[in-house]
């Protein structure tokens, strides 16, 4: 999804959904009944070797939820059983845009968050002289069936399904200016041409943060993947 070019961070750059971690995302634990997935559970998914998972298991829900949120206030799907009719989403999303919580929201549907959907990914931080520090986590899902993917015209304006490797070719023609951390995930979703063995393997390859190495130019940060890295995060 191509983010606004009014955007704080990663201005017009090309970008999976992804956001902070609100105050309501961190409370889901106290209302696991909304929720497929326990806060142990989200712990122990986090904790993949070599990487850590945050100090605390409600925290480790918390990127659950968040990824769920986000995902869809800036695309539009919502991972729920049972899934809900279209005609329940719009308004809905509209509202989680202005606040209400991901478990307030399921509680409306009569439907529990499937967030055992998400499948943990990897585990990036922004490089240390960056202007905007992240510490992110990435998840794979599978587009539930009769939904629809749309940008919200508002943090994000476009938004398009590509192969790993048109994107990429894409970039490279100066067509899709990729954000560095998706330009990686792309060349590490390439080689795998369904989504049953892609998810295969993301559950089960090790996952080591990736803080990448920088080096300024013309006064612009230039990141890059430590060698031991390029091939085992």
């Amino acid at each position: 999804m191509r983010r606004s070019a009014e955007s704080t961070t990663f201005a017009s750059l090309w970008v999976f959904p992804g956001g902070t971690i609100r105050t309501d995302d961190l409370k889901l634990a106290e209302h696991e009944e909304h929720t497929s997935l326990s806060a142990a559970a989200a712990h122990l998914a986090l904790a993949r070797t070599p990487d850590v998972p945050p100090e605390a298991p409600e925290e480790s829900l918390a990127y659950f939820v968040c990824a769920a949120r986000e995902l869809f206030e800036e695309a539009g799907v919502l991972l729920t059983r049972p899934l809900p009719a279209a005609s329940q989403l719009a308004d809905l999303r509209t509202r989680v845009q202005s606040g209400l919580s991901l478990a307030t929201a399921a509680e409306e549907l009569g439907a529990a968050l499937a967030l055992d959907e998400l499948t943990f990914y990897g585990h990036w931080i922004t490089p240390l002289p960056a202007p905007a520090r992240f510490d992110t986590r990435f998840f794979l899902a599978l587009l539930p069936e009769g939904q629809e993917a749309t940008p919200d015209a508002h943090e994000v304006l476009d938004g398009q399904w590509l192969s790993p490797d048109q994107a990429l070719a894409e970039g490279r023609a100066g067509r899709l200016p990729l954000h560095f951390a998706t330009l990686n995930h792309l060349k590490r979703l390439g080689p795998y041409p369904t989504c049953g063995e892609l998810l295969a393997f993301a559950r089960a390859k090790p996952i080591a943060p990736v803080l990448p190495n920088w080096r300024e130019e013309n006064g612009r940060i230039i990141p890059s993947l430590p060698l031991e890295l390029q091939d085992a995060w």
